[in-house]
């Protein structure tokens, strides 16, 4: 009975996993229906020695790809990895790793530029300010966004938001 339970749950993650990638977590969840948890935690224990599953390549990998391709920034990935009960350790070990890596593509430039598309750089305080709060909203630090726009904005239209008045 064990063996055919541990090859349900074996061909049920492999179904899984084929689609797209999981936490250990994540996948102990979907896992948790099938069969009880000591059945679980030993095929996820299996699944870890063949390197099927690795919850530091899974970070790593979602990072990169949030940040480069989809414009978020670091708290906002950090926070989706805790959510997806990554360990803190790890989460913030790939995440360095992934922000070191990508040090000079400047993925926020980038994103700030996809996002105001023709209206890039914005020019009016209302354009700056709702630029400001968006890139808030992804994830990223104030002072990163202010680094990133005194670039290409004139230091007169950024003072009112570095000062806060």
């Amino acid at each position: 009975m064990d063996a055919e339970i541990l090859k349900k749950l074996l061909n049920k993650s492999g179904e899984l996993l084929s689609r797209r990638a999981f936490s250990r977590a994540e996948l102990r969840q979907k896992l948790a229906t099938l069969a009880d948890e000591t059945h679980v935690e030993s095929v996820l224990d299996r699944l870890e020695e063949q390197n099927l599953l690795n919850d530091a390549d899974y970070a790593y990998n979602f990072a990169l790809n949030r940040i480069r391709f989809k414009g978020w920034g670091p708290s906002k990935v950090r926070a989706s990895l805790l959510q997806r009960q990554v360990a803190p350790q790890i989460v913030e070990a790939e995440l360095s790793k992934v922000e070191n890596e990508l040090i000079g593509e400047r993925p926020l430039m980038e994103y700030m530029r996809k996002y105001c598309g023709s209206h890039w750089p914005p020019t009016n305080p209302r354009d700056i300010q709702k630029l400001i709060l968006h890139l808030r909203r992804r994830g990223f630090d104030k002072e990163r966004i202010l680094d990133a726009l005194r670039e290409k904005i004139p230091a007169a239209s950024l003072q009112p938001f570095e000062t806060g008045e």
